[in-house]
């Protein structure tokens, strides 16, 4: 005996919208072409579960059960999928963020480089007028450098003289030396009597012309 009686397309269909009814779909047009597929579905394979007792002597049943667990298996399929959609929409939304972002400081570095390039350019033209100045200054400083240098020439050439007239002078002193000494022994020997009687006489001694 067959126990198992198929339920109509309609109460199939009316079955299936009852629970997909929690489920929010953008129409509801959707929800009832769900609901018509799975009907279609479920009555396809009791014509199939014909077939295989035609051609196997044997019998496959499809119960209500069966069509409630198809419904719960598109709810958690419908679910699962939902849940991965929404995960890839945040991070495509996370990414397009962190993109603006980016962008946005991006724009505030350019922004910042314009500014940046503009003081760059007014030190450049400093540092050529400095360059300059300095030029200017080190061809000064080479000028006078070449100055001084004549001038230490000529100062070590007035020492050299110096030190060879005072090598001079010190051997003119050298030999005046004993001469003075000699003469401040005459004059040592000298005292007021000799210089007075020197003094009487008319006509001084050849020794003492």
């Amino acid at each position: 005996m067959d126990w198992f009686h198929e339920w109509p397309r309609e109460a199939l269909i009316d079955v299936a919208n009852r629970f997909l009814a929690e489920i929010e779909f953008p129409e509801d047009e959707i929800r009832d072409n769900i609901a018509l597929h799975m009907s279609h579905v479920h009555l396809s394979i009791g014509e199939a579960n014909e077939e295989f007792l035609r051609a196997e002597r044997r019998h496959n049943y499809t119960t209500p059960t069966s069509f409630l667990e198809l419904i719960n298996f598109y709810k958690m399929l419908l679910d699962k999928k939902r849940g991965k959609i929404t995960e890839q929409i945040n991070k495509l939304e996370t990414g397009l963020q962190i993109m603006r972002s980016t962008t946005e400081k991006v724009d505030g570095i350019k922004a910042a480089m314009e500014v940046k390039m503009v003081d760059v350019g007014i030190e450049k033209e400093k540092t050529n007028e400095l360059i300059e100045v300095v030029g200017r200054e080190s061809l000064l400083a080479e000028k006078e450098a070449d100055l001084a240098a004549i001038q230490q020439m000529e100062t070590e050439k007035m020492t050299e003289a110096a030190k060879e007239q005072k090598a001079k002078c010190d051997a003119e002193l050298a030999d005046a030396i004993p001469a003075m000494e000699r003469a401040q022994e005459a004059v040592n020997c000298l005292d007021i009597t000799k210089i007075q009687e020197l003094k009487s006489l008319g006509s001084p001694p050849e020794q003492a012309k």
